[in-house]
């Protein structure tokens, strides 16, 4: 439950301090103010709903840890803004454009060929990062209809997961997948991004970063076309050049702002055109043969755009076999918490009071049974599972069906991994939780197989 309490408290963290505006107003302290409030409300709301009272030291620990977390991100797009808007910094920029521009003139070019070299160095940088964007998009889109994890729904997605982890035997990923299992799967988002991309469909993705270089180029071919056709109809200067250029390429890329003092003398504007576009020439190529690990310097990730769409559900957890809702709504109330098929409660650690021994039964058998629980480890009454939602706010909002449904593959994960399992936890499946004989009989190919019993419901 502690456990759940930390990793619903870094999510919450995370997510308040995305939404602030630091990368274009500033990094503030009330940010971190929020989130300590937040944090322990939290706390007090957990404290609340126990018997038992948390140490001032671990509110303290949780608030550095959240803290130290969040830190990354919120010094980046500090940094962001900084370069943005402190003065001495923009200042330094600066610097080597107007030594180039210094330079060109006094090498005898026109203002056409020195506004030409000031708007290609500023469109490389932009186009690269605008190309880089749209292919990460791209990508994302891609994989969202065309890969088997990731093109359907959350059931989906849960389905190729535990095949992940069946077919790697990973014990250690299961564990997290038991205990946190939204950091498993955003783990397993990560992992399948970079294979795809990197390994598995590289010549897709290069494919779709030549397309987007070859859309960009045509789109600012068709801006410099724009601009130099209404400054010809209308007897325009370089200021409306500029403008009007700017105007054009803003839907697709930043463009800053040239300063055109001293540069207002330009009377041939096809020939700055020209100019611009046999400049940019070179770069569209070099653009064209960019590496896809440019796709990691982009702040946009695929992965994370993947896991924002795939992600923003229900993760509360059963209260005995630590089964994930499968709501697709992160705040679904006043539905009940639900899962089409339940595991065994030991897998969670769940033993029977008084012995070593664990709970090798089906939740959703116990609930349709005359057999007591104790809800929580210092309980003094127990509680018919019949009645298992009056255990407490962590049981009254889950839907748990009474049957006798019983998923091969948590009957075969057990078996696999009972001499794990019994270490993990420091309790055995012997007595009232031996496992039954036929388990033993059902292979992984068994396993994996009836995973598409999850699917087809």
């Amino acid at each position: 439950m502690i456990r759940s309490l930390i990793d619903e408290v870094e999510e919450q963290t995370f997510d308040i301090i995305k939404n602030k505006p630091v990368a274009t107003r500033g990094y503030r302290s009330t940010y971190l103010q929020e989130v300590a409030k937040n944090v322990k409300e939290k706390v007090t709301e957990f404290e609340s709903e126990r018997k038992f009272a948390l140490k001032r030291e671990f509110t303290v620990e949780l608030l550095l840890y959240v803290f130290d977390r969040a830190g990354t991100w919120l010094s980046e797009s500090h940094e962001k803004f900084k370069k943005k808007n402190d003065a001495l910094i923009y200042l330094k920029s600066k610097k080597d454009q107007y030594y180039n521009i210094f330079r060109s003139f006094c090498k005898g070019n026109s203002s056409a060929v020195v506004l030409g070299e000031l708007i290609c160095g500023k469109l490389k940088v932009s186009t690269v990062e605008a190309v880089c964007k749209k292919t990460v998009i791209d990508l994302a889109g891609e994989m969202r209809c065309s890969f088997p994890a990731f093109n359907g729904n959350r059931l989906n997605l849960e389905k190729h997961v535990l095949k992940s982890l069946a077919e790697k035997e990973d014990f250690s990923g299961f564990i997290t997948y038991i205990h946190q299992p939204r950091k498993h799967v955003e783990r397993f988002i990560k992992e399948e991004v970079e294979k795809y991309i990197f390994t598995s469909h590289k010549d897709k993705a290069r494919d779709i970063l030549k397309k987007n270089v070859e859309d960009m180029k045509q789109h600012v071919s068709q801006a410099l076309f724009t601009a130099t056709a209404k400054v010809k109809t209308q007897r325009g200067n370089t200021d409306m050049w500029l403008e009007e250029l700017s105007s054009s390429l803003k839907d697709e890329l930043t463009f800053d702002a040239v300063c055109s003092q001293n540069l207002r003398d330009i009377n041939s504007f096809d020939f700055l055109k020209e100019e611009i576009e046999k400049s940019l020439e070179p770069i569209m190529e070099e653009m064209i043969s960019l590496s896809l690990d440019m796709m990691k310097k982009v702040r946009l990730k695929p992965d994370q755009i993947l896991i924002d769409q795939l992600c923003k559900c229900c993760w509360v957890k059963c209260p005995f076999c630590a089964a994930v809702c499968t709501n697709t709504m992160e705040n679904h109330s006043p539905d009940d918490h639900s899962v089409p098929f339940h595991r065994p409660s030991g897998i969670n650690g769940w033993h029977y009071r008084g012995t070593v021994e664990l709970d090798v039964v089906f939740c959703t058998t116990n609930v349709a049974s005359d057999a007591h629980f104790f809800p929580h480890h210092d309980s003094e009454a127990s509680i018919p599972f019949k009645q298992y939602r009056t255990g407490g706010p962590e049981f009254k909002n889950w839907r748990i069906t009474p049957d006798e449904s019983k998923l091969t593959y948590w009957k075969w994960f057990v078996c696999r991994f009972q001499k794990q399992l019994e270490q993990h936890y420091e309790l055995k499946f012997e007595g009232y939780g031996k496992i039954p004989s036929e388990w033993q009989r059902l292979s992984k190919k068994q396993a994996i197989k009836s995973l598409d019993e999850m699917y087809n419901l």
